[in-house]
């Protein structure tokens, strides 16, 4: 006579497990939303921190201090490009990959075919320098040229020239500068990586530069994963 209790006990129990899981499936956990928030944020445009970041934007490091954001020191650094008025000579950009400063080469803080750092290009890397020891990212120094063929005793190719510019950057960082050797490397790439066509002087004169990029944590991280 009690045969229709099984059949509402099994309702109630179907129930019950539905609830469960709908309240489950509302509540929202602020960790894992804004690690999401993160990463989503990073892949359109390389900046791991979302709006209104705590400690102004600064992140902490393993001591418990604060090191600034790449946005920060981009904001920094194009002040101190406007007080010395060396924007037509360097200039700033964001990438996916991190925060990039070119230096541009021939005929702007280089001498044409030449890779020797003259003391202009040392004021800039000297400033550039306080920044950098700040962080922990790793950075990849790289020269590039335009399209137009050397051919000397010192660098037979664009390969050479642009190669010994990067590594010149490389080690007046890291001696002189102090940045740690594990954290920076250099490549070469020719003219081979223009960032506008070589069909004028003035867009020559873009292409041939040497850039400093500060990646963000996860370009350093897909580095470090690479290196094991």
């Amino acid at each position: 006579m009690m045969r229709w209790l099984l059949t509402y006990a099994d309702m109630i129990t179907l129930l019950l497990a539905l609830f469960i899981i709908l309240f489950a499936i509302s509540t929202i956990s602020s960790v894992k939303f804004n690690r999401f928030a993160k990463e989503v944020n990073a892949g359109f445009n390389g900046r791991e921190w979302v709006n209104q970041p705590p400690r102004a934007g600064q992140k902490s490091d393993a001591k418990g201090g604060t090191t600034p954001s790449q946005q920060q020191i981009e904001q920094q650094l194009t002040t101190f490009l406007k007080e010395k008025h060396l924007q037509s000579e360097v200039r700033l950009r964001v990438e996916r990959r991190g925060l990039v400063v070119s230096l541009l080469t021939d005929k702007a803080l280089y001498r044409s075919g030449s890779a020797d750092i003259d003391p202009k290009v040392r004021e800039i890397l000297d400033e550039v320098a306080v920044y950098l020891r700040e962080t922990k990212n790793d950075i990849s120094v790289e020269g590039n040229t335009d399209d137009v063929p050397i051919h000397t005793a010192v660098y037979p190719t664009n390969w050479e020239l642009s190669t010994t510019r990067a590594t010149n950057v490389l080690r007046y960082l890291v001696e002189r500068d102090h940045i740690g050797p594990a954290r920076i490397s250099a490549a070469g790439y020719g003219e081979f990586r223009p960032l506008v066509a070589n069909d004028s002087p003035e867009h020559r004169q873009i292409n041939r530069r040497v850039d400093i990029v500060l990646l963000s944590d996860r370009a350093t991280a897909q580095v470090k994963r690479l290196g094991e």
